[in-house]
């Protein structure tokens, strides 16, 4: 119990000069800026992280002024809300220097209803704005996400997987009002094909004696650790990613990793609506109904697509992540949006799919 109390105290003085220290930190005179003006930030988590990050990425200053109560349970409640203290430079809490111009982002302006157009409204979003998925945190705050990514002489003519695919964190997305294979379903009927290969390291996706050409290469989390600054130059040596959903909704970081890099998703209908905008079959995704239509897209379509068709869609994919999931493109989108009025909605992760139970 004493351990316990001197812990909680060092913790409590730890923060109190960390608050005292950025309290004191003043902006330099800022172009761009953005004022937040949430109470209830942690409903977010690590989207909201994302969101004051990806402002930071397009060139703006984030003044974000909090009590020290709000400062703590930021620094100290989840782990990527907290990057947006640890991280120098990102958030600035003394308003001093903050511009008369400024884009204001409130909590009413939000919800964490991710998915409510898509269940209640047939999928008509004209009077909403969806802040679309993106990498994972980690690959913002380590700066993995841009790193340019040389363009291979030839790409594998392959569809590649990769991920975790632990069976009962996956099925939960079955207990949810989407209908999409989870990805251990995915796994287990793609296994029974004669195509099908599971990698346990780079070597043998470089092994020139290994031909990988018109095969299914997954390269399975508890097989196979992929260093996340390996994932962008890894994706660019295929033309085709397999898209698996997330564990509780059909949205997860890889399609984002995969399009940074003109690879093309093959993506399941559900899947493919809740990005926003849609993506679209044989324009910038490989889109299929169910298993057996993604069984024949394998056999009869994907293989044979033209050299001149694959670079259509690689082309294709590139444009509609510069255009709507890098931070500059979607800051833009999302300010037009908030300048018009419209909703903006937030993803939560499990707090999103519980308004649809």
């Amino acid at each position: 119990m004493i351990l316990k109390k001197t812990q909680q105290l060092k913790t409590l003085f730890y923060d109190f000069i960390a608050y005292r220290n950025h309290k004191n930190t003043v902006a330099e005179n800022p172009d761009k800026a953005v004022l937040v003006n949430f109470q209830n930030p942690q409903l977010y988590h690590r989207f909201f992280y994302l969101l004051l990050k990806f402002y930071q990425l397009a060139g703006y200053t984030v003044f974000y002024p909090m009590s020290f109560s709000m400062y703590r349970n930021i620094r100290n409640k989840d782990r990527y809300m907290a990057l947006l203290l640890h991280e120098k430079n990102l958030l600035n809490i003394n308003t001093e220097n903050m511009p008369e111009d400024i884009i204001i982002l409130k909590d009413s302006m939000f919800s964490a209803d991710y998915f409510k157009d898509y269940f209640e409204n047939d999928n008509k979003t004209n009077k909403s704005f969806y802040v679309p998925m993106s990498f994972h945190p980690y690959m913002y705050y380590f700066q993995h996400w841009n790193i340019p990514v040389e363009e291979p002489a030839q790409r594998h003519h392959t569809v590649f997987c990769y991920g975790n695919f632990d069976k009962n964190a996956y099925l939960e997305i079955r207990k949810t009002g989407f209908k999409v294979a989870s990805r251990t379903e995915i796994l287990e009927f793609l296994k029974e094909n004669p195509n099908f290969i599971s990698v346990k390291s780079s070597s043998e996706i470089e092994n020139k004696s290994v031909e990988l050409s018109g095969k299914l290469v997954f390269a399975m989390r508890e097989n196979y650790q992929i260093d996340m600054k390996d994932i962008r130059p890894l994706l660019s040596k295929f033309n085709f990613y397999l898209c698996c959903p997330g564990v509780v909704m059909p949205l997860c970081h890889n399609v984002v990793e995969a399009m940074s890099v003109g690879t093309i998703p093959i993506i399941e209908k559900e899947y493919a609506e809740v990005m926003y905008p849609n993506l679209e079959h044989l324009k910038n995704a490989i889109i299929f109904n169910d298993l057996k239509e993604l069984e024949e897209l394998l056999q009869n379509i994907i293989f044979k697509i033209s050299q001149e068709e694959i670079s259509e869609m690689r082309e294709n994919s590139l444009i509609y992540y510069k255009e709507f999931l890098t931070p500059e493109g979607m800051i833009k989108n999302l300010n037009k949006n908030i300048s018009e009025g419209r909703k903006i909605y937030l993803q939560a992760e499990h707090r999103s799919v519980k308004f649809k139970k």
